[in-house]
């Protein structure tokens, strides 16, 4: 799979989303105040970067703790055979489950990592179970369950500018 185009942003698209990252729900004055523009530029820069897939959407982070006792599962998945055919099949089978909140495909030893939202380890089981007789091709899978969050967030705007920035300087010193 190709990686993406890589988009030009300036520092106002920049500076808008770095705002809209912290605050989603903010008003289009208002934030059209925050970057130093007219609330028409700012709109127009806002449906650009919406079309460009770089905001890709708006929503509350809910913390499932304080009404429903959520434990988290991590499973890493190895499958039998490693066709093109095969991926596809596990993947559009995992797009379909409600507890699994997170899907990745990884290079290495292990195929695929999910992250499973769940209420027990007997409900979390019956969905490791339905996904080995789904026949999607699981031949392994190893789980974790999580006792103990350390660190959950999103990488910052300025974060990823700065990233970026430095890996720049590595290749041009290399």
């Amino acid at each position: 799979m190709a990686a993406p185009a890589r988009i030009k942003l300036d520092e106002i698209d920049l500076r808008l989303l770095s705002v809209l990252q912290e605050e989603g729900r903010i008003s289009k004055t208002d934030l059209a105040s925050r970057i130093n523009l007219s609330v028409s530029a700012c709109f127009e820069r806002m449906q650009r970067l919406e079309a460009q897939k770089v905001v890709q959407s708006y929503h509350a982070t809910v913390n499932p703790a304080l009404f429903a006792s959520m434990q988290m599962f991590h499973a890493h998945i190895i499958l039998k055979t490693h066709r093109s055919a095969d991926f596809g099949k596990f993947e559009n089978y995992v797009r379909g489950i409600d507890m699994i909140t997170e899907c990745y495909a990884l290079g290495g030893g292990v195929d695929y990592t999910i992250k499973v939202l769940g209420c027990t380890v007997s409900q979390y089981q019956r969905l490791i179970d339905d996904l080995l007789d789904a026949d999607i091709g699981v031949d392994r899978y190893f789980t974790y369950i999580v006792t103990k969050v350390i660190k959950e967030s999103r990488l910052s705007v300025q974060s990823m500018v700065d990233i970026r920035r430095d890996s720049e300087k590595d290749l041009a010193i290399s």
